[in-house]
């Protein structure tokens, strides 16, 4: 049987980023996908500025279209904050192209590539565990769990299911070059149109992104913002849809993270952006993460989950909280969202950039505003 350091599920930001940072240090990394590369991952593909740091290998060649303009919109309030900056805010790709790209990264760095390797099972082993796939049983002394919200990996390692996965729908929308020029350059987030949630537009290439979330779980009528959203902001002469609909975890999962030999990151964690559900950025800050923890541990599993947990309660939770509070006031209280945004918006959309960009964190850039923002759990 192979024996690998460290067997990792998953090929997006999360498992790549791992990937390539554990081969750069020296270990022997498999990473396993169920699919064969490239292929389509359900996503808005938005590459924000702090993530595009944290990536070991340039994105620029799955980079379909720049924004370097974002636009706010509070529709039930008729309010609107602009922000540019000469960086793109917003690097739009598809999730195809990019996964691909940085898995190709991983693999420059002396990490295997399997696909087609669908996961069934992980057994723990003295000092490890097997991982059987389709194409064969492996065995590695660690497991980073990179499959997503609804992997299996956590699962099988002894997580339960995610509790606070909201729903979201994205459709993928060819649309005749005048509108599509209308929408360029630009990531547009629409707040006040969807309970709870937010739409967005994002331009790529060829076509327009375009989705709806809602940040609570329950029956939601998706398609009907959406397409109610589609006809408000001019999305008209429509010549080719593709319809998607995915869930966005946005709360880490309890407990510790690393348990069974199996350290989890990016969405299988619930890492993603409390505000934005971007989680790109998280994928890729608890990967390099993990393994770091990895690198520290020498072999070690309590000393593993000791580094990774100390490094993830410094580096994602506190930031995580902090967006969480920001967005209370965006989705569950109209009233107060509209009163703040008339008074301090433009500061908000300004310190929000900022965040996007990776120049400040959740904490420093509403901290700077002083804005009494309700606790949350």
């Amino acid at each position: 049987m192979e024996r690998f350091d460290v067997a990792i599920v998953g090929t997006g930001p999360a498992g790549s980023t791992a990937a390539q940072r554990l081969a750069e240090a020296g270990a022997r990394v498999v990473v396993l996908d169920k699919a064969v590369l490239p292929r389509y991952k359900t996503c808005g593909g938005g590459v924000v500025g702090r993530a595009r740091r944290l990536f070991g290998t340039p994105v620029d060649r799955a980079v379909e279209h720049e924004c370097r303009r974002a636009e706010v919109h509070l529709a039930d309030a008729a309010l609107r904050q602009v922000v540019e900056r000469a960086e793109p805010l917003v690097s739009m790709t598809m999730r195809s192209a990019l996964d691909a790209l940085l898995a190709s990264g991983a693999a420059a760095a002396g990490a295997t590539l399997r696909s087609a390797s669908r996961v069934r099972a992980i057994e723990p082993a003295h000092g490890g565990a097997v991982v059987r796939t389709e194409r064969g049983a492996l065995a590695a002394t660690f497991v980073i769990a990179a499959d997503g919200a609804t992997g299996v990996t956590a699962r099988t390692a002894g997580w339960p299911p995610h509790r606070h996965a909201v729903p979201a729908l994205e459709w993928e929308v060819t649309v005749p070059e005048s509108v599509h020029a209308r929408f360029a350059g630009t990531a547009r987030f629409d707040f006040g149109g969807v309970p709870h949630g937010y739409a967005w537009v994002f331009p790529k290439r060829n076509h327009l992104s375009v989705g709806v979330l809602a940040t609570r779980r329950g029956p939601a009528a998706l398609e009907r913002w959406l397409e109610d959203y589609l006809r408000r902001v001019g999305v008209v002469g429509i010549e080719r849809v593709e319809r998607h609909g995915y869930v966005i975890p946005l709360r880490p999962l309890p407990g510790p993270l690393v348990r069974n030999r199996t350290i989890v990151v990016g969405d299988a964690a619930g890492f993603a952006d409390p505000l934005t559900a971007e989680g790109i950025s998280g994928a890729a800050l608890s990967g390099a993460l993990a393994a770091r923890a990895v690198v520290a541990s020498g072999g070690d599993e309590s000393r593993a989950r000791r580094v990774y947990a100390r490094a993830v309660a410094r580096d994602i939770l506190p930031d995580l909280r902090a967006a969480r509070r920001y967005a209370r006031v965006l989705y569950d209280w109209p009233r107060l969202r509209a009163w703040v945004f008339r008074r301090r918006g433009r500061a908000l959309a300004e310190a929000t950039a900022e965040v996007m960009t990776g120049n400040r964190s959740y904490r420093e850039a509403l901290g700077a505003l002083r804005l009494l923002l309700p606790a949350v759990p």
